[in-house]
């Protein structure tokens, strides 16, 4: 944050500049924000604010906004930009310049000024001195405390490319500083501690090796020898795919000393005792506190404990819904609290099935056979080699013990066959976006649809993550913005996130950002939470047919529509196009509005679902098919009118 004190010396009432850049790009006076609109003002200010009180010239501006193709009225335009920059500022009452004319172009007047990047890599700096010298609790301090300036990517709505690489940079430093924290709280012996910390950013950053290594030490060290061995051969396996080559010697000698319990992994001041093989596993990522309104589908779930008081069995439990609904969120909450309760004492086992690659079903469902064999103390040389071999000893292995087994982010209930109970008390739960049927993993099966929270448990969720105070402040704009996402959790969540980095945002301002459907994805995008991740799993699992049917649907902008309209959109006969609808329903991509007058179904996008399909079609398909698909589907409704 760049903290600039306008005004002259000696007068009590400055006006205090703070200037975003480890984040969104964003300019307050006085906690009140000024209006920086537009991307060349953006790109331009943003020039000034990196060069730090030097002088940036005009070609440099014209050069970071066009690029090699500039117009010829570049340089007017960018004075107008500078005009409009200064007169935004003047509206926010700040009496002093801020940007001054200087040959041969523009200066940020840096006076009294802090920056947050200086900051940042002061504290870092600091921090790395003080683990130099040993004082490792200090160090964690200042490194986290660095971090905390982080309110998402840097300069994060900036267009150039010489912002991007400064980006870039201050991208790498983050991810340092990241690595150096992990170093110090490991030396702590607090692999415990850093494992769910450690383990999100490495998957952000999958081909990070000092990443990966830092997880496989907190992995091995926390008792998870076998999932630390595993995660590396399918990591070396995307690392060699994608850089094409080896990683580094020394994330091999890691793996093979987790692979020999060698002495030298071991804190050496005997912080940390050897692994204990039979350690109870318990993967769950960590709960989510606030889960509201999911009374119904927690009961709904309780059936799979039914069988423990002397009911019918029921072994497979299954929770479907779009992306961003909160399955996962359920499932874990429900999980947690049966771990707790203390209905699974034998164990309770984790995968994230999106992260493995389904084109070879057999060698992926024996790999994470074996994970599970093995974090349930088998030894590997015992695991059978043959898949169905393999199945029937983990059946075998599970038959004498109660565990639960949570398969997240199935494609189809087929590739979690595999990992049924067959007999015993131990129970299987799987979230998946489609809706195959149930019967697919027994007569047993318990079904959950997740559906989108209702205005009043969404609005709920917002004033719990926000405070009582900012949300019922503005009922209206909680209102909107539970809207605007949905009623999904994770886009709730995410705005949420937003306003708690922001604490001098209103709820109004972030609702005003979502307003424009352009940058909606993007705002939803923030701390990590990814919602186009959900839907590309549900958009790869389409037909051809399919896929196109759902991006052409995007460009109607009507609130429902019809087989036949899909009909039109892609030249295909309406039974066809009911088809492809149809699988776009079983993976909860449209959802039915209810039947016209002529009794033919009617679906609907959710809203956020739309947004990304947008996005597809303006990738995938040419204007030309754009623009022919519309022509077909306007000729259609002239036709029946």
């Amino acid at each position: 944050m760049i903290s600039c004190e306008a005004g002259h010396e000696g007068d009590a009432s400055h006006d205090r500049i703070a200037i975003t850049v480890l984040g969104a790009l964003l300019v307050t006076v006085n906690g009140r924000p000024v209006m920086i609109s537009g991307p060349r003002q953006r790109t331009i200010f943003a020039m000034l604010v990196l060069a730090w009180g030097r002088v940036v010239s005009v070609d440099a501006l014209v050069d970071a906004v066009w690029g090699v193709r500039p117009p010829a009225t570049a340089r007017t335009q960018v004075a107008i930009c500078i005009g409009a920059l200064r007169k935004a500022f003047r509206a926010a009452h700040v009496d002093e310049p801020v940007i001054l004319t200087t040959h041969p172009g523009y200066q940020l007047l840096t006076d009294s000024c802090s920056f947050d990047a200086r900051d940042f890599a002061a504290m870092a700096a600091s921090a790395a001195d003080s683990a130099r010298q040993g004082r490792l609790e200090e160090a964690v301090g200042l490194h986290r405390k660095a971090l905390d300036l982080w309110t998402g990517p840097a300069l994060s709505g900036v267009a150039g490319q010489i912002v991007e690489d400064e980006a870039t940079r201050l991208e790498a430093e983050r991810l340092s500083t990241y690595e150096a924290l992990f170093d110090a709280e490991l030396s702590l012996g607090r692999h415990h501690e850093v494992l769910p910390e450690l383990s999100a950013l490495a998957d952000d950053h999958p081909l990070h090796e000092k990443l990966r290594h830092s997880l496989m030490l907190a992995q091995y060290r926390s008792g998870r020898r076998a999932e630390a061995a595993e995660g590396f051969r399918s990591w070396r396996r995307r690392f060699v795919d994608e850089i094409g080559m080896e990683p580094s010697a020394s994330i091999h000698q890691l793996h093979n000393a987790i692979l020999q319990d060698a002495s030298e992994i071991y804190l050496s001041d005997g912080a940390m005792s050897r692994p204990d093989r039979r350690t109870i596993p318990a993967e769950l990522p960590a709960d989510v506190p606030e889960l509201i309104g999911r009374g119904e589908e927690l009961a709904a779930l309780d059936a799979l404990l039914d069988d423990m008081a002397g009911q019918p069995p029921k072994r497979t439990g299954v929770v479907a819904g779009t992306a961003g609904v909160g399955k996962t969120s359920l499932v874990v909450h429900w999980a947690s609290r049966a771990w707790e309760s203390g209905v699974f004492p034998d164990g309770l086992l984790y995968a994230d099935l999106s992260q493995y690659e389904w084109s070879h079903e057999p060698t992926t469902a024996h790999v994470l056979l074996d994970r599970f064999l093995r974090v349930l103390g088998v030894a590997a040389e015992s695991v059978p080699q043959r898949l169905d071999e393999c199945v029937s000893f983990y059946r075998s292995t599970l038959a004498e013990r109660r565990v639960l087994v949570v398969l997240d982010n199935a494609r189809t209930l087929a590739h979690v066959q595999p990992f049924m109970p067959g007999s015993g008390d131990s129970r299987l739960l799987v979230t998946t976006d489609g809706r195959q049927d149930p019967l697919a993993v027994g007569r047993g099966a318990v079904r959950v649809d997740l559906d989108a929270l209702a205005l009043p448990q969404a609005a709920e969720l917002v004033t719990r993550l926000v405070g009582e105070r900012r949300a019922l402040g503005d009922p209206t704009a909680v209102r909107e913005l539970c809207r605007l996402c949905g009623g999904l959790p994770l886009a709730l969540r995410a705005a949420a996130g937003r306003l708690i980095a922001k604490p001098h945002w209103s709820v109004r301002n972030i609702v005003y950002r979502l307003t424009e459907e352009h940058r909606r994805l993007e705002e939803l995008s923030a701390g990590g939470v990814e919602l186009r991740a959900g839907f590309e799993r549900g958009y790869r699992g389409l037909s051809t047919a399919a896929a196109r049917m759902c991006r052409m649907l995007s460009l109607l902008d009507a609130p429902h529509f019809t087989a036949y309209a899909g009909a039109a959109l892609l030249a295909v006969d309406p039974a066809e196009a009911e088809d492809a609808m149809e699988q776009l329903f079983d993976m909860h991509l449209v959802r039915v509005a209810g039947e016209s007058h002529e009794g033919t179904l009617r679906y609907a996008f959710h809203e956020l679902v739309r947004l990304c399909a947008r996005e597809k079609v303006l990738v995938e398909e040419t204007e030309e098919e754009r623009l022919a698909a519309l022509a077909r589907f306007s000729s259609a409704q002239l036709a029946f009118s």
